[in-house]
């Protein structure tokens, strides 16, 4: 069920970074027109491997320095990104440190693989800093033992959204096929994942290109996505800063079809109000869609105040995201109405 963020459960998120078993062949081929996408200067698609399943995503742009620059997401949502020149001549299967640059940011270290004659592979982190330097980036240089090269990053934020997407949609199609609905973005997980909570929706990477795609497509870009390692709210799967200080932060849960919304509602304000020691309130707000359920809590203590408001959607496949924004400290803003953007028509129908 839904928890409150005054009850901070001893849950820890886990790091999901996969390295993916890819061929940089797929930089240069793609499947069928149909699941073909363009967005910017960024052309992509999906990819299968020798028995058919859908193996990745990929978009790649060329550059005049000769190199072709791609993106590419895993079905588990590992990421990456691939260089190939016809010129090089590299040594498959070694590896070698490399730097990336974007900006005028903190430099990004990782380790490329030579995974053929012509290119490399660089695994990326799931992790605020890295993910919000490919999406907001302008330059990015690439710094290998043998030399620097530069790209221009443009439109790479929506570029990176539609390439998530193209996971998300493979994945569903998947599902589908099989005689059975899912939620999209989510793949069947391990044995072994969230045995402490197994109702959870999400893996730590599902969850941060979840909220990522989520908070491109309400239009919010002035935000910082926390480190998971550093979460302070580790009952959320995700949780970044604004500008104005507002954090915000979202949970997915799955197979909730019977819970009712007004229900879990209440149960998130009993939550936050056992877990107040000082002056309490709360109360439901104005929700118009009838799969969404709007509340906030305040909670007063020792001259501190913190003042939570949530908004519960239900998705088309009986999952419950929980989306919740606190206001504390020296933080500003209109935190009532901080979850509008994505209440807009547009945006709900992320929540399948």
């Amino acid at each position: 069920m839904a928890q409150g963020l005054l009850g901070v459960s001893a849950m820890s998120l886990v790091r999901v970074v996969g390295l993916m078993s890819l061929l940089v062949a797929a930089a240069a081929s793609f499947g069928s027109p149909a699941e073909a996408f363009k967005s910017g200067g960024w052309e992509g698609g999906a990819n299968s491997d020798e028995s058919g399943k859908f193996r990745d995503c990929t978009m790649t742009a060329d550059y005049q320095n000769g190199i072709t620059l791609a993106f590419i997401i895993s079905r588990d949502f590992g990421w990456g990104i691939v260089l190939v020149n016809d010129k090089w001549k590299l040594d498959v299967g070694s590896a070698q440190p490399v730097t990336l640059a974007v900006d005028s940011r903190e430099p990004i270290p990782s380790t490329a693989k030579v995974v053929d004659v012509h290119g490399i592979l660089v695994p990326l982190e799931n992790e605020g800093p890295v993910v919000n330097a490919m999406r907001d980036g302008r330059r990015l240089a690439v710094v290998t033992p043998s030399g620097k090269v530069n790209f221009r990053l443009t439109g790479t934020r929506t570029a990176i959204a539609a390439l998530a997407g193209c996971v998300s949609d493979n994945l569903e199609g998947e599902k589908a096929a099989g005689g059975t609905s899912a939620f999209a973005a989510l793949e069947a997980k391990p044995p072994t994942e969230n045995q402490d909570n197994p109702n959870k929706l999400f893996t730590a990477s599902e969850a941060v290109v979840f909220a990522s795609n989520l908070l491109a497509s309400a239009g919010i870009t002035n935000y910082q996505l926390i480190d998971p390692a550093k979460n302070p709210m580790p009952n959320f799967d995700v949780v970044w800063t604004y500008a104005n200080g507002i954090v915000g932060a979202i949970a997915g849960y799955k197979d909730m079809g019977a819970v009712d919304l007004d229900e879990a509602a209440t149960v998130v304000m009993a939550d936050d109000s056992k877990n107040c020691k000082g002056d309490f309130a709360s109360g439901k707000k104005r929700s118009e869609p009838v799969s969404v359920r709007r509340l906030f809590t305040a909670c007063r203590t020792d001259g501190k105040s913190i003042e939570i408001h949530y908004t519960l959607v239900k998705t088309e496949s009986g999952h419950l995201i929980q989306i919740a924004h606190l206001k504390l400290g020296d933080a500003s803003g209109d935190i009532a109405n901080a979850d509008s953007a994505f209440l807009r028509t547009a945006v709900l129908q992320n929540f399948k």
